[in-house]
């Protein structure tokens, strides 16, 4: 199925929003249509548009450094090789600014995982699972001088499936960009 860019512009844009009004416990930004407000690219939300909420500069914690990381996906290389009871990946850039968005990312999502921290995340199917069951894996992060390595094991077959799917969706969002974070949000 092909997408226009216009359309897939829209579907980010919506999905964003929704993502934002649930992050920040208010429904406002989703309770009109963008009809009335001008539009879900422009003229609306506040006046400065959907495409502005969007960006990551007006987005807060895991969801702005996701954002960025889409945004730089071509500058990410990933490796993830299958453990018998889990994966191993390497996440790493070139680039010294991406290197430190991987790094601040990995660190602030398992200090989430360690206090039970949970956000949404409407991007990812896997990420729900990985919060809710926390406590029955292990966690090891290292970090490396352009990214990080990390390690998650459990002795649980199911969390073992979780873990593999965790990590096939985190090297497809760094190979698509946007298109994997839209086929995740879509449910395809």
């Amino acid at each position: 199925m092909r997408v226009s860019r216009a359309s897939l512009l829209s579907l980010i844009a919506r999905a964003a929003a929704a993502g934002l009004a649930v992050l920040s416990g208010t429904f406002s930004a989703v309770r009109r249509p963008a009809e009335a407000e001008g539009g879900m690219m422009g003229g609306g939300m506040s006046g400065g548009g959907m495409m502005e909420m969007m960006a990551p500069a007006n987005m807060h914690g895991p969801m702005r450094t996701g954002m960025e990381l889409f945004e730089r996906h071509a500058l990410i290389r990933r490796t993830v090789t299958d453990l018998a009871d889990g994966v191993h990946a390497v996440t790493e850039s070139d680039d010294p600014k991406t290197a430190a968005l991987i790094q601040g990312h990995l660190v602030e999502m398992y200090q989430r995982l360690d206090q039970n921290r949970p956000f949404p995340y409407p991007m990812s199917r896997s990420v729900p699972a990985m919060f809710a069951n926390s406590s029955r894996y292990k966690r090891k992060l290292q970090m490396l001088p352009r990214g990080v390595a990390i390690t998650e094991t459990s002795d649980d077959s199911q969390m073992v499936a979780v873990i593999r799917a965790h990590a096939r969706e985190i090297s497809g969002f760094v190979r698509e960009g946007m298109p994997a974070m839209m086929h995740g949000m879509m449910g395809g």
